[in-house]
């Protein structure tokens, strides 16, 4: 495929690119900001890469739940998600996602979708729920393996139609590993053929249980590869293909001339407490699932004062950000990885170690 022949499907999908849903290319992001809450870190999978394996029962109440959903209101018309753990284990789940679907906000969850039956689908349509991220890392016994549970891919293709059937929207979540990464073409032929609209491709973060599995992340070399083999496949595919924890993936398209540098569009980078927001099962309050550094609690001071008080949160939103990444011509439509440089660190503002962009010298 020719630099022409990109560009110009680009330049021919640059709505949905920027549409509200898929700004911040390469990380997750929605406008005017995104609200995620864990609500358990109870599951029936062990998978390899999980981010909150630590044992903790402690769950926040049904009515904290409420106070957070209204204080999430407040910020205008955000995206309010439930994700854990598996959510489908809190036995208010469906009272949880009413009350948040009664606001201007659109309500979505991410689920490894082994319990959703066309009963549970259903439930959680007349709840009011818009869409389900459903995860797949591999291809029937890949995918068990690395969800650490026999016939959970099977169970997936069951909840998958199931929300077809009952008119949910979904997307796949699939990380990107060196232990599933010949599986991806496999993961994103089987979207296509489903006709799904969206496949966030999740790069491994070393925080929760990944950390056993460290090695698996993939180098700064291999991730330049992926970003070729993602935006050379773009071409070839209707599904959508968005990198996720590589806020630099629309760096490296200006950067190999893929998209005008004049495009008139802002992008937002890495959203982690700029507007995105994350909300663990005891109400501890971080800038995004992979980035554990706790900036307040909502049982100790209401959301939204965290949000606008947090220094943690000021820092971020200023990107003072350290070392390549503050010397780097795309710091403010980027800004690195902030998890991936306190995984690797301990420091959320250090620079991203995976990536080879701008003028810092590491091209």
């Amino acid at each position: 495929m020719s630099v022409e022949e990109l560009k110009s499907w680009i330049r021919i999908h640059k709505e949905e690119i920027f549409a509200n849903d898929a700004v911040g290319t390469g990380c997750f992001s929605y406008l005017p900001g995104e609200v995620v809450w864990a609500v358990t870190k109870r599951c029936n999978l062990r998978c390899k890469h999980c981010s909150i394996s630590e044992e903790d029962p402690e769950e926040l109440t049904t009515e904290e739940g409420f106070a957070i959903i209204e204080d999430a209101a407040k910020l205008g018309p955000v995206k309010f998600a439930f994700t854990g753990g598996e959510p489908l284990l809190r036995k208010d789940i469906y009272d949880l996602i009413e009350y948040a679907s009664s606001f201007d906000m659109q309500v979505v969850m991410a689920t490894n979708g082994t319990l959703i039956t066309k009963e549970v689908a259903e439930k959680l349509k007349k709840a009011g729920l818009e869409r389900a991220a459903i995860s797949i890392d591999g291809i029937g016994g890949a995918h068990d393996d690395f969800r650490g549970v026999d016939g959970a891919f099977d169970d997936v293709l069951r909840g998958l139609k199931a929300c077809e059937g009952a008119g949910l929207a979904i997307q796949l979540f699939t990380m990107v590993t060196h232990d599933n990464y010949g599986a991806i073409p496999k993961i994103i032929k089987l979207a296509d053929d489903l006709s799904l609209w969206r496949i966030y491709l999740i790069y491994l973060i070393a925080v929760g249980r990944g950390k056993d599995i460290s090695e698996a992340c993939l180098s700064t070399d291999e991730n330049m590869r992926f970003f070729d083999y993602v935006a050379d496949k773009q071409k070839e595919v209707k599904v959508w293909l968005k990198p996720i924890c590589n806020p630099q993936y629309w760096a490296y398209l200006k950067d190999k001339g893929l998209v005008d540098r004049e495009d008139g569009f802002e992008f937002t980078g890495c959203t982690a407490g700029i507007t995105r927001f994350h909300i663990f099962p005891n109400g501890d309050v971080t800038p995004c699932a992979y980035l554990p550094v706790k900036t307040g609690n909502v049982r100790e001071q209401r959301f939204l004062d965290i949000v606008r008080d947090s220094e943690m949160f000021k820092a971020l939103r200023a990107r003072e950000v350290r070392g390549q990444c503050a010397a780097c011509e795309y710091k403010e439509m980027c800004g690195g990885c902030r998890s991936r440089a306190y995984a690797i660190s301990g420091d959320y503002l250090a620079e991203d170690p995976v990536c080879s962009l701008g003028d810092g010298g590491r091209r």
